[in-house]
């Protein structure tokens, strides 16, 4: 054990006063067993002591000594005993205490943690075998039934509660939740949803996985290696590891840039720091960039768990429904002529273009409906239709044209009235 100065110069101290007792104790036997002989050498033969009185007095002179020097002994091994626990008690405040504001400090001392209470770094394998159990593919399915996308997500609490980005879900009529063991759950319902932080919560009967620790990222800094599990393309438990790039704010939305791949199917995945926790939910990628990866900050996890509004599906497809008019004014194709209408597509996320029209005119009140992209590339061609025909059809983002073409009629005009709409959810 290393003693610090004070405590050293305080045990030399002792020290010399201990060596001081012991000299004057030494000087006081002189004294007395001088004192002793010269009354013995004075006195009169009548008053000479007995030699067996004398050998008496000496030993009760040595015990009395070796009493005083036992004393002095206890004494200096409890002061030196005190010494040093004031010693440890000067080390541990030192420890503990706020450093003063300018001066350099460990990441312990700024979260106010003693070393003990530091969580472990972990390997990457380490945090592959702890959290991909926790990791799960959400899949969506439209309101016809149909597969329409999926993502990731992972168990928040041992109540069901699972964690993924809003566009995971956006537009679902029925989600269902599958676990790194293949066990699948249907979603009971949506706990709450943030369309502009790209946050969702949904909640799931019977998931018994322990749940991942989140951390809300506030002491993560750039630089940090992290490790991001999700199913990119639909390959479920891929782990890739990368840095934090940077921080920044988009709108009041907080974004962590990391290197860590981030392809379609992570999204809703969460980005671990080297402890393990989440910090964040991989959401996006620059395909323009190299190692431009995005993820939402586990802050606004935290801030819709506390802005909880449990609601079905079926309400969350009611709430975030849009419909933007394509073609809903009647017109006139001339014979031999055809009519164009062309819209564009601008949601990220696509859309449904639905509906429904009436032709009249002529004999045969008909007209073929053809959709193309921009580049005349052939999506629908409904060939002849009589009186009345309709529209479904999903359409990514980008621009598009609709023909109403009069080919079929020499002479008549005939006459279209559509109720066309893009469709999508927010």
């Amino acid at each position: 054990m290393e003693l610090s100065e004070e405590t050293k110069q305080g045990i030399v101290e002792e020290e010399q006063r201990r060596l001081a007792e012991e000299q004057y104790r030494e000087q006081v036997r002189r004294e007395l067993l001088h004192q002793a002989a010269t009354s013995r050498f004075a006195a009169s033969p009548a008053d000479k002591v007995p030699q067996s009185k004398r050998k008496t007095g000496r030993r009760i002179l040595a015990l009395i000594g070796a009493g005083l020097g036992l004393c002095a002994l206890v004494l200096f091994v409890d002061i030196l005993r005190h010494s040093l626990v004031s010693s440890r008690q000067v080390r541990t405040e030192a420890t503990t205490t706020t450093p003063i504001s300018g001066s350099k400090s460990s990441t312990a001392e700024e979260r106010n943690l003693s070393a003990a209470e530091m969580p472990v770094a972990l390997t990457t394998a380490q945090i592959a075998q702890e959290a991909t159990p926790s990791v799960v593919v959400v899949e969506k399915v439209n309101e016809n039934g149909e597969k329409i996308g999926q993502g990731s997500g992972y168990v928040y609490s041992n109540d069901g509660t699972i964690i993924t980005n809003y566009h995971v879900i956006r537009g679902a009529g029925t989600l269902n939740v599958r676990l790194h063991s293949g066990a699948s759950y249907q979603v009971d319902s949506i706990v709450g949803y943030d369309i502009t932080r790209d946050v969702a919560i949904l909640q799931v009967s019977g998931v018994s996985v322990p749940p991942l620790t989140t951390q809300d990222g506030e002491l993560a800094k750039v630089g940090d290696e992290v490790v991001a599990i999700g199913a990119p393309l639909g390959l479920e438990s891929t782990v890739s590891e990368g840095i934090i790039s940077a921080f920044r704010d988009v709108g009041g939305t907080h974004i962590i840039q990391t290197t860590t791949s981030i392809s379609p199917g992570s999204s809703g995945g969460p980005l671990l720091n080297e402890h393990g926790q989440v910090i964040g939910l991989t959401t996006s990628q620059m395909l323009n960039g190299q190692n431009l990866n995005f993820v939402i900050s586990a802050r606004h996890i935290t801030e819709s768990l506390q802005r909880k509004r449990p609601i079905t599906l079926s309400e969350m497809l009611a709430e975030t429904r849009t419909t933007v008019p394509v073609a809903t004014n009647t017109f006139t194709v001339p014979a031999r002529n055809g009519w164009k209408i062309t819209f564009n597509v601008p949601m990220q996320q696509g859309a449904v273009l639905e509906g429904s029209y009436e032709v009249r005119g002529g004999t045969g009140n008909d007209v073929a409906v053809v959709l193309t992209t921009s580049d005349n590339r052939v999506l629908l061609n409904s060939g002849r239709v009589s009186g009345s025909g309709q529209i479904k059809t999903p359409l990514s983002r980008g621009s598009y044209v609709l023909y109403f073409n009069n080919q079929f009629s020499l002479l008549a005009s005939k006459s279209v009235s559509p109720d066309l709409n893009l469709v999508f959810y927010r």
